[in-house]
């Protein structure tokens, strides 16, 4: 058994500095590490290890200095490593990386390979899909647990949902991407530092893995950036350090409430009025919705997407078309039609396996091929980056990873806003290919009104001959009132951290939470801890929300977790300590107790958050 784990050496983003007032990026004197996420992965790697003859590799792909990086990795037990490292590489973007991987990779003939479920400083997650598309191999991502079993040549897997988690097997040679528990944080002593010395470490150049080197780097990158934009702090940071917790109470419900009222000014003056306007008939230019559903009906990204796209053919002229995937359901389209959709096409994928199976990614690849629209949209999670970035790979086409909004410049070509160092950078990418992809963050577009007299012709995705090795879901598991999918769309969220004490505390800030109508969500050391799940963790390992008022408590505020709260409207904190970073992110804060100060905060702002649209 031979495993290759494909490692990314990056910045450490917590101690990127920015220059706000030259727009520039501070990188002089920044550590780098090796990806957190491939890091368990290689830890997992090396557990799996079970035969004499069993081996696992360590693969990188960057700068020279990307060695000590591959030195900790064969520290923590992998038995060599590889080093791609070539001036030609330079710009590379997603689906460069993963040309380049996949060429490495197809020389050693790994029978399992794991990457990371994303790079901390470009967040994509777009690599690994990519890389199994490139190699025709099966994947599986957002992986919290990998088993293998050597006597079926295949993996059981469970893969993270908003809903629970399923479980999936997959034959080998296949593809993991890994997520937190997964594996346990581990590092390396002195003794394991000085043996990964005398442990092999090759380095490849791009001669050595093809003679054609215009498909490396930039030149052989669909997407490149125009200037990037600087994110400017805009939190107010005060401090409210009143003893009285009543009396701080009602001081932190006033600041807020003028707080929210400047913010609804703002978006009131910077409105864009959205194109009410139809252009059925016009499919030159047509933009693609790839809508996602449940049993519960359309996920609400879907509508964003729809009103999004609506606005875009104010400048294209052309029709939107939803893209469906599963059994025609008349209840469905007659939404997608109301939320703007000119036409509705169905990929029944009942007998194919899930969204991101094989067989659905070439279906869908086969009718964009055909087509050939302007742009396809789909929404950033995890089915929607899975299935965008396999069908990208498969066509050639350049893909944006986790978009916040999309904009057309005066050529009338797409430019996709992409956040990137922990939202710190927003770099406006273009793609040199056509059609336009792009997945998009759910939460943060605005939906049309619906017109429900809408309708829309609904026409059938033929499915693609197939008969290769593809996953198996074998068990759908469910868990009630996880709270994942109303954290996108909640306007109040309240954050819970270590500093509430323990579990122990949860049924109280739960009840307090529900009196004000407030989704919860929490940091990466309470879902380690078990108390609440990871589906609800935001930031950096979890996921990015966008409440009007999103409120800390007991929460220490280590960058990890704040980059997931930068959209957030107003911040609030408590926290007993004055020094904890979280008050240096919020625009109010109260130091002090949460059990004595939040009750009363919960009553004074009652009133306020009522008010909210």
């Amino acid at each position: 058994m031979k495993i290759v784990v494909c490692v990314k050496y990056v910045p450490v983003v917590a101690r990127i500095q920015f220059d706000y007032e030259n727009k520039t990026i501070i990188r002089e004197g920044v550590p780098s590490e090796v990806n957190p996420f491939d890091m368990l992965g290689l830890v997992r790697a090396v557990e799996l290890k079970s035969a004499p003859g069993d081996q696992v590799v360590a693969l990188c792909m960057g700068p020279p200095q990307a060695r000590e990086g591959l030195l900790e990795c064969l520290a923590l037990g992998a038995d060599r490593a590889i080093l791609l490292t070539d001036r030609a590489l330079a710009g590379s973007d997603t689906l460069a990386t993963a040309r380049a991987l996949s060429l490495a990779l197809k020389n050693e003939a790994p029978d399992l390979i794991i990457c990371g479920r994303n790079s901390a400083d470009s967040e994509t997650g777009q690599v690994g899909p990519e890389t199994a598309e490139l190699m025709g191999i099966p994947h599986v991502g957002q992986v919290s647990k990998v088993d293998l079993n050597p006597d079926s040549n295949t993996i059981v897997t469970e893969r993270l949902t908003d809903e629970g988690y399923q479980v999936i097997e997959c034959h080998l040679p296949a593809l993991v991407c890994v997520t937190e528990g997964v594996a346990e944080e581990t590092f390396p002593n002195r003794e394991q530092l000085a043996e990964a010395e005398t442990k092999p470490l090759e380095e490849v150049t791009c001669a050595q893995l093809s003679p054609d080197s215009s498909q490396f780097g930039a030149e052989g990158s669909p997407t490149w950036v125009e200037e990037i934009r600087l994110v400017e702090p805009n939190r107010s940071g005060v401090i409210i350090e009143e003893e009285d917790p009543q009396v701080a109470a009602e001081q932190a419900a006033s600041l807020l409430k003028d707080r929210l009222a400047e913010l609804e000014l703002e978006d009131g003056s910077s409105q864009v009025s959205q194109s009410t306007d139809r252009y059925p008939d016009n499919r030159e230019k047509s933009i693609w919705v790839v809508a996602e559903s449940s049993p519960a009906g359309l996920a609400h990204v879907t509508l964003e997407l729809l009103g999004k796209a609506r606005e875009l053919t104010g400048f294209t002229r052309s029709e939107v078309a939803a893209i469906l995937i599963g059994p025609d359901q008349p209840d469905l389209t007659g939404q997608l039609a109301a939320y703007g959709a000119d036409r509705v096409l169905v990929l029944d994928n009942t007998a194919m396996g899930p969204v991101w199976g094989r067989q659905v990614v070439q279906s869908l690849a086969a009718a964009v091929h055909q087509a050939q629209p302007y742009a396809v949209l789909f929404a950033s999670t995890p089915n929607g980056r899975d299935l965008a970035s396999r069908v990208a790979a498969r066509l050639a086409l350049g893909l944006t990873g986790d978009a916040i909004d999309l904009e057309i410049d005066e050529e009338g070509r797409l430019v996709q806003l992409k956040p990137a160092l922990g939202g710190n950078v927003v770099a406006p990418i273009l793609s040199k290919t056509l059609p336009n992809m792009v997945t998009l963050r759910p939460g943060l577009l605005t939906p049309i009104a619906p017109d429900v007299s809408s309708q829309a012709p609904v026409e059938a995705i033929a499915a693609a001959s197939f008969d290769g090795p593809d996953v198996t879901v074998l068990e759908e598991h469910v868990q009630e009132d996880i709270g994942a999918l109303e954290l996108t769309q909640a306007q109040v969220v309240l954050g819970v951290g270590m500093g509430i004490g323990g579990p122990e505390n949860l049924p109280q800030i739960q009840k307090l939470a529900q009196s004000i109508n407030a989704s919860l969500a929490t940091t990466r050391n309470v879902t380690h801890e078990g108390w609440l799940p990871v589906q609800i963790q935001v930031g950096i390992s979890g996921r990015s929300i966008t409440p009007k008022v999103y409120l800390a408590v007991g929460i220490r505020g280590a960058f990890n977790h704040t980059v997931g709260i930068q959209k957030a409207g107003v911040i609030l904190a408590i926290n007993r300590n004055r020094r904890h970073a979280i008050f240096k992110s919020a625009d109010f804060g109260i130091v002090g107790d949460w059990n004595e100060f939040l009750p009363p905060l919960i009553e004074a702002l009652k009133p306020v958050l009522a008010e909210l649209g």
